[in-house]
């Protein structure tokens, strides 16, 4: 009897997804199960996928899924990747090349950076977790048969998957302390590493979508940093819009947070896009700053003006040229609007702070030999203060690793379509080498 089952079912295994033979038998004798080492990891953290017991030299599609949210809607990110089995029947993603679907090669977090908006489902989105605190969870599934993503979505309800199982990603350890703040005019998420410290510390800020993004805070802050996730409008009291904030909110933050217990003296910030602008001028104007890490920005402030709250100005707005906006088919690019001359740069030359300004080649906000020139307009016995380090095929979006790549999507903003430019793989690449990149830095200059 218990042969007659086994060639039953291999007649079932050999018929496939497509009702055509895929597989070979005799199958393997091991019960069929998805090995992820560790079961639960940090966000930036790789992770080792194996599969054991499949059919033996059998195509077979590994298909990820993660649930989140866009703007307040869910959204579904998958990515499906195409293998063929050993002869033991084992998959092992740090040894088996994927040789189709969203990624191809040798790639063991291939399947995470891969993750694309759900084909059933809008397309200009991008993956944006801005809670510090929640796990992401993934599905793991294996099918027979290589399937794209269309095909799996419309399979999903009539066709279960051999084997699946869940994993846990972590914005932050276990051992982080998140603490919201509210301290006279400053907002935002503090994240402190365990012990007393003082540890280095470090203010992360974002773009123009404004709101509260705590994903990079949190994960720095579980290597070793003390981390204020810094929001500037579209939070709590803050302002609604970017050309009401005033720069007396940044030296405040500066101020209170170099001053914190939990905080060395002499700190570093991070920011990336009108992030970046607003930490060339701190680094600029606060002593305080020791380093700073600029992630695709103009080394200049943009569009508004720049006042305190007395109405003082500390930074005339450079303005754009509406008629060099470039629509695309994907979306808006800009990275023409703007006439930079020697006098519109920030001179955080007149600073001691060091500066590493990264730049994504393929961005569609600004073109990537800005960061040289504003290299090169630094007096001669300033530069060494300050690194460019380029990311040929990156876009404008660099975050930490394993983010899925968004090349275009609607900027809440603005409410239009934005290309942000790139492609998936070198794009991949250089938010893994970036990231590494940011520590080595803040470690090395705040560590005194």
């Amino acid at each position: 009897m218990a042969l007659v089952r086994l060639k039953s079912l291999c007649r079932v295994l050999q018929q496939g997804i497509s009702g055509t033979s895929s597989l070979s038998c005799p199958l393997s004798t091991q019960p069929q199960h998805i090995q992820v080492t560790p079961k639960v990891s940090l966000f930036d953290q790789k992770v080792h996928v194996r599969v054991h017991g499949l059919p033996s030299k059998a195509k077979v599609t590994l298909h990820v899924r993660t649930d989140q949210e866009w703007r307040r809607s869910p959204a579904v990110f998958r990515s499906c990747s195409h293998f063929v089995t050993s002869d033991n029947g084992d998959l092992d993603l740090n040894r088996d090349a994927s040789v189709g679907g969203t990624y191809t090669g040798v790639d063991p977090m291939g399947p995470f950076w891969s993750l694309t908006p759900c084909p059933s489902g809008p397309q200009n989105i991008r993956m944006v977790v801005r809670n510090g605190e929640d796990p992401i969870l993934y599905t793991l599934s294996i099918c027979l048969d290589h399937c794209s993503l269309h095909d799996l979505v419309a399979k999903e309800t009539t066709h279960k998957p051999l084997v699946s199982t869940s994993v846990s990603r972590l914005k932050k350890a276990a051992d982080v302390r998140r603490i919201p703040v509210k301290e006279g005019g400053v907002r935002g998420v503090l994240f402190l590493p365990p012990g007393d410290g003082p540890h280095p510390g470090v203010i992360d800020m974002f773009g123009s979508a404004g709101g509260l993004m705590e994903t990079r805070a949190a994960l720095l802050a579980s290597h070793g940093f003390a981390v204020l996730a810094l929001p500037f409008f579209r939070f709590d009291d803050l302002p609604q819009t970017m050309d009401e904030i005033s720069f007396d909110y940044f030296e405040e933050t500066v101020s209170w947070f170099n001053s914190h217990k939990a905080v060395k003296d002499g700190i570093g910030l991070v920011g990336v896009s009108k992030g970046g602008e607003f930490v060339l001028l701190l680094a600029w104007k606060c002593p305080q700053v020791k380093a700073a890490v600029v992630i695709n920005s103009i080394p200049s402030y943009g569009i508004f003006d720049l006042h305190r709250k007395d109405g003082a100005l500390v930074w005339k707005g450079l303005k754009l040229d509406a008629s060099k906006m470039w629509p695309t088919e994907e979306g808006m690019s800009v990275r023409d609007v703007f006439t930079f001359t020697t006098d519109s740069f920030i001179p955080v030359w007149e600073s001691s702070a060091h500066i590493l300004m990264m730049v994504s080649d393929d961005d569609h906000q600004l073109h990537s030999e800005l960061a040289d020139k504003y290299h090169s307009a630094f007096p001669e016995d300033r530069r060494h203060l300050m690194e460019v380090v380029h990311y040929p095929g990156a876009g404008h979006l660099l975050e930490p690793p394993y983010t899925p790549h968004c090349r275009a999507c609607v900027n809440p903003a603005y409410g239009v379509d934005f290309m942000w430019g790139g492609n998936s793989v070198d794009h991949a690449a250089a938010q893994e080498e970036s990231w590494t990149q940011i520590q080595k830095f803040l470690k090395t200059h705040l560590s005194d």
